[in-house]
């Protein structure tokens, strides 16, 4: 059953659904994540996020291509270097959003299982 309050937002145009699922998947995956938590600080290569997060280039170089697609990471290149950074800064509003959202769970959870903060630290 269909809430008041969404029968009263317009319906997304199904192309623009489309966009915002591929956006969401984008961030669907623990590397990908560190990558924008990364690039947050400024621009990095291929190479600087291979040794950040262990994992073989191509991998790295697969998932800045998913980024890019999505909208999400920009490259800037200068001779044989490619630089990757941050295109939409919003993606960092979501990441607040969603860091607050799985606080907040946690807390509940921790609660509904009658821990106290001092027993949380003393495990």
């Amino acid at each position: 059953m269909l809430t008041e309050e969404y029968t009263k937002e317009p319906m997304m145009p199904p192309a623009m659904v489309e966009r915002v699922v591929e956006r969401l998947k984008a961030l669907a995956d623990e590397n990908r994540v560190r990558i924008i938590l990364r690039l947050k600080h400024g621009h990095a290569t291929v190479g600087e996020l291979t040794d950040l997060l262990k994992i073989a280039q191509p991998s790295v170089s697969k998932h800045l291509a998913i980024l890019k697609q999505a909208g999400l990471v920009e490259v800037h290149r200068k001779g044989t270097i490619a630089w990757y950074s941050i295109k939409d800064q919003t993606i960092f509003d979501l990441c607040a959003i969603v860091c607050d959202g799985v606080t907040r769970f946690a807390r509940e959870q921790h609660d509904a299982m009658g821990l106290s903060q001092r027993d949380a630290k003393d495990e």
